[in-house]
């Protein structure tokens, strides 16, 4: 009996692999469940932007839902944010709109980038430019304790140049 419970004990150490192993995989799963969870946040009443907000940094990260992080350059017209992406995502992924994340004290955090049609009902506050695509910009005001793992942040500062 103490071989086998001793055999249990080493298939579960090895099955939970190494931390840093279990640090990727948490941020993993943090990196899919995270954008889904922000855009469930569009149906709590006055988090949606309706217009872009007055000031933003002249840089900010730009996130491919599941995929990279991107520096963008930010970018407005006399009504409108204009986001360009420095740097091309997978070619796999086709983008279909981008989310402009600002947290609760009005600080701009970064944008993600869905595949798919925008939020129903969101204003558009600007455009992305991805490549050679241009995309509508909708935006979002939220607690990234909602969407976001602290220790996985989705719009990294080592990012930006």
């Amino acid at each position: 009996m103490p071989n086998r419970t001793l055999f249990l004990a080493a298939l579960l150490v090895a099955a939970c692999g190494h931390p840093g192993e279990r640090g990727r995989a948490a941020c993993g799963l943090a990196a899919l469940a995270g954008p889904t969870a922000l855009l469930t946040q569009f149906s709590v009443p006055r988090q949606t932007l309706g217009a872009p907000p007055r000031t933003l940094p002249e840089r900010l990260v730009t996130r491919v839902v599941a995929g990279p992080a991107l520096p963008s350059i930010v970018g407005r017209t006399d009504s409108a944010l204009v986001i360009g992406v420095d740097g091309s995502v997978p070619p796999t992924i086709k983008p279909g709109y981008g989310v402009l994340v600002l947290d609760t004290g009005e600080r701009a955090r970064g944008v993600m980038l869905y595949e798919g049609t925008p939020v129903e009902g969101a204003p558009q506050i600007g455009t992305v430019t991805v490549g050679s695509a241009t995309l509508p910009l909708i935006g979002i005001q939220v607690d990234p304790a909602r969407i976001e793992d602290p220790h996985c942040p989705f719009f990294p500062d080592s990012v930006l140049p």
